[in-house]
């Protein structure tokens, strides 16, 4: 079914309307797949979504006919700046670049192009599985993959198992003979399907606590948490006073806000990786290690961002009208009121500057300092980890809703 809607919603894209608010394809992927639906299931249910994706269905299929070779596992790292990164790091690229085009280049709101933008991605997991066996683009390529890694510690859902089943799963690269993390499952439920008599949980979970306990920390995912900081709300909201600078601005056609959205990454890992060797030195942690750990720690600053501003900001100014052209694309007239009252929008986005965003750097300001009490012997030392931390998180929170209180 989900397939059958994809194909759909390419061929309504290039053939509807030109207006984004009314193309049945633009609405299906950027108004509702991307941003509530895919959203709201990472924050809460984890990488259940995967079960569900179109792409991941494809890709189940194409791999039949495949080379069915090995692709190149985590454990070959390389360093890069000190730090031992893998191929995993591949999955933090593919995302910036994913939203590169979606916003920069204006997929996002020009029907004609997303044709283009799907097609391409297809092609690249086509090819992948076309070599590569065990769903290695879900795993390793997707665009959304190495998010998914990240968000599901956030998760307060977790789906796993407590003993050895004899399932070859993917969760077996990461040094576990059963599904004891869903770090990179795909929801392909072999788990219960070849082995129906063992118990696949639905573990219940404190949402972060991942983060801090996660048997086999890797560097790679503190990029990813890393970049999603950087792409919500860093960008989000300071690329365009970026963009506006006399340098960045003089660029020609989207160069200019792709230098922007480069700055903006680059400047967020710079700014962290300069906060992190303060706290670390201080504390006499090692930096390389804490920069793993603390990484993960600015994750909910970009989840909250999103979740408030496109999710719950989105349904309630425009969600009506998104659910109104996409069951009338599938010929279900439906004549929802078009969003809330501006009253209850305008509360909200009062809201979301003075109390939610700060609720996200408390959020992350709790997981910092687990993790510091977790690296250090004393109160002291791990005050010493976590003070600089806290100062970037509250400080750029603090720009950011300034910017937002000022531009809207």
């Amino acid at each position: 079914m989900t397939v059958a809607i994809f194909f759909y919603a390419i061929y309504r894209a290039a053939v509807g309307p030109t207006d984004s608010g009314t193309n049945f394809g633009n609405v299906a992927f950027f108004g509702l797949w991307w941003t509530p639906v895919m959203l709201l299931s990472l924050v809460f249910l984890g990488r259940i979504w995967c079960y569900f994706c179109p792409m991941g269905a494809i890709v189940r299929f194409t791999q039949r006919f495949g080379l069915k070779r090995h692709f190149p596992m985590y454990t070959r790292k390389w360093v890069v700046f000190g730090l031992p990164v893998s191929v995993l790091s591949v999955t933090a690229l593919s995302f910036a670049m994913a939203r590169w085009p979606m916003y920069k280049v204006g997929v996002a709101y020009t029907p004609r192009l997303i044709p283009y933008y799907w097609l391409t991605i297809l092609g690249v997991a086509v090819g992948v599985s076309l070599v590569y066996q065990r769903q290695a683009f879900c795993r390793y390529v997707c665009p959304a993959t190495g998010v998914m890694s990240v968000t599901s510690k956030f998760s307060p859902l977790e789906i796993a198992q407590k003993k050895q089943t004899g399932v070859q799963c993917a969760t077996l690269e990461y040094e576990s003979e059963f599904l004891s993390t869903d770090r990179r499952c795909t929801a392909c439920m072999k788990c219960t399907t070849e082995n129906p008599d063992e118990d696949v949980e639905l573990r219940f979970r404190w949402p972060g606590a991942k983060a801090v306990t996660e048997r086999i920390p890797l560097v790679d995912e503190a990029l990813i948490a890393l970049v999603i900081w950087a792409v919500f709300p860093i960008d989000h909201v300071l690329g365009g006073p970026v963009e506006e600078t006399t340098l960045v601005g003089s660029l020609p056609g989207f160069l200019a806000p792709t230098a922007a959205y480069a700055v903006s990454i680059i400047a967020t890992i710079l700014a962290f990786t300069a906060v992190n060797r303060l706290a670390s030195g201080w504390s006499g942690l090692d930096w390389k290690t804490s920069f793993t750990k603390f990484g993960l720690a600015y994750a909910p600053l970009g989840i909250m961002f999103t979740l408030g501003a496109h999710a719950i900001g989105g349904l309630l100014e425009d969600g009506g009208h998104t659910l109104n052209v996409f069951m009338g694309g599938l010929g279900i007239p439906l004549t929802l009121p078009a969003g809330a009252s501006p009253a209850i929008v305008s509360a909200w986005d009062q809201f979301f500057v003075t109390g939610w965003l700060w609720i996200a750097v408390l959020w992350s300001a709790v997981i910092a300092w687990q993790v510091a009490s977790a690296m250090t012997d004393s109160k002291q030392r791990a005050l010493k980890a976590f003070a600089p931390h806290f100062a970037l998180m509250a400080g750029s929170t603090f720009v950011v809703a300034s910017v937002l209180a000022t531009h809207g």
